[in-house]
């Protein structure tokens, strides 16, 4: 069966590292912009599981995540423990966390939280040093969800948006997803109650114009499921109907399958997992889904044709990247997801010099503003 063979050709990166241990801060961002501090869980691939651990070796990608009313940082424990260890920063920032939340305020704090953890891994003194890979994923449920296209709107410096049954905002994220200019996956609960599909995310997304849009409405699922069990969230399910009908567990499972290969081929370049993930919504039977990506779109695999993105792709100590008529940032990542070599401003094509990178497989990754490809490359002597 297709799928399955997808699934097994999609993961080979993933597949050979052992899951990182999960460390955590507690950090507090300053928006000098705004006079604003804001306080921020964050939990990271760390050398030993604890607070304040050091960070392992290599350079992640990170997910920034928004909470949901009245919904502390703590009820997505289910997203961290599964991110964390596959190789990701998360981050969730704790503002907004009272009655009224301040919606535009909140968005703001998930765009800062975002850029502030980029600079982090290029400031000697933070821990994260280092260890921040150029990629991030603007994320978050209920409120949080709506909030994220509020930091996704117009914002370039990111590379993806995932929310989980995303509710409306004030100011609008409707409105808002009009002006959102990069890959984007929503996911919602055919039975959630509380932020019925047909009010929030059905408008947000019919609003979004990026090439690449996903839609994911998982069967039986409901408004709290996405996350942990959280009381205030629970107490609003309860008042409505129809209630889930599926388990907690599952509805988790369905967002971490299709999640981990949307983010692996968005925020890693990983060989395979946008095919996967296409496969996968189009013959799943635990939600309905709607997708206008194709192969082609963003992070896709280019091999072959008349320019190709690297040749030859069997380098010994040098080779040639291309992207014509661009100025790009070249990274190189070895099999375990650490970037190895990074270099910036190319023209149109730069011969490389890999002398130094040890004889194995790599993943190449070229960024060009807000086109991006990857490609293979195999260092043999």
């Amino acid at each position: 069966m297709r799928v399955i063979a997808a699934f097994t050709f999609a993961l080979p990166v993933a597949a050979l590292a052992q899951p990182y241990p999960i460390g955590n801060r507690s950090v507090t961002f300053f928006d000098a912009d705004r006079n604003r501090n804001i306080p921020t869980d964050v939990y990271y691939p760390a050398q030993a599981a604890g607070a304040n651990a050091e960070v392992a070796e290599g350079s992640f990608p990170v997910l920034v995540i928004g909470h949901g009313f009245v919904m502390g940082t703590g009820a997505y424990a289910n997203l961290r423990n599964h991110f964390v260890p596959l190789g990701y920063i998360v981050a969730l920032p704790t503002t907004e966390g009272g009655v009224p939340p301040n919606h535009g305020a909140f968005g703001l704090d998930i765009a800062h939280v975002s850029t502030a953890l980029q600079a982090a891994g290029g400031e000697p003194a933070s821990p994260f040093f280092g260890h921040v890979a150029p990629a991030t994923a603007l994320m978050g449920h209920s409120m949080g969800g709506g909030s994220s296209f509020l930091a996704a709107a117009g914002n370039t410096s990111i590379t993806t948006v995932v929310n989980f049954a995303a509710a409306e905002t004030n100011p609008s994220a409707v409105a808002a997803c009009a002006q959102v200019q990069v890959p984007t996956l929503m996911f919602a609960g055919s039975n959630d109650c509380v932020t019925p599909i047909v009010e929030h995310q059905g408008p947000m997304y019919e609003a979004l114009t990026v090439p690449c849009r996903a839609f994911i409405s998982i069967t039986g699922g409901g408004h709290c499921y996405f996350a942990d069990y959280n009381f205030n969230c629970s107490l609003g399910e309860l008042t409505c109907s129809p209630s889930p009908s599926i388990e907690r567990a599952e509805q988790h499972d369905a967002v971490n399958d299709f999640a981990t290969l949307w983010l692996g081929h968005f925020l890693k370049g990983e060989s395979g997992a946008l095919e996967a993930f296409l496969d996968s919504t189009a013959q799943t039977t635990r939600a309905v889904c709607t997708t206008t990506c194709e192969l082609s779109t963003g992070m896709a695999v280019q091999e072959g044709g008349e320019l190709p993105l690297i040749w030859p792709t069997v380098a010994d100590d040098r080779f040639t990247v291309r992207m014509p008529g661009a100025t790009f940032r070249m990274d190189v990542l070895d099999a375990q997801g650490r970037l190895v070599l990074s270099i910036a401003d190319l023209q149109d094509r730069a011969i490389v010099d890999a002398a130094r990178l040890p004889q194995g497989t790599y993943l190449v990754r070229v960024m060009a503003g807000a086109s991006r490809a990857i490609g293979r490359l195999v260092v043999a002597r």
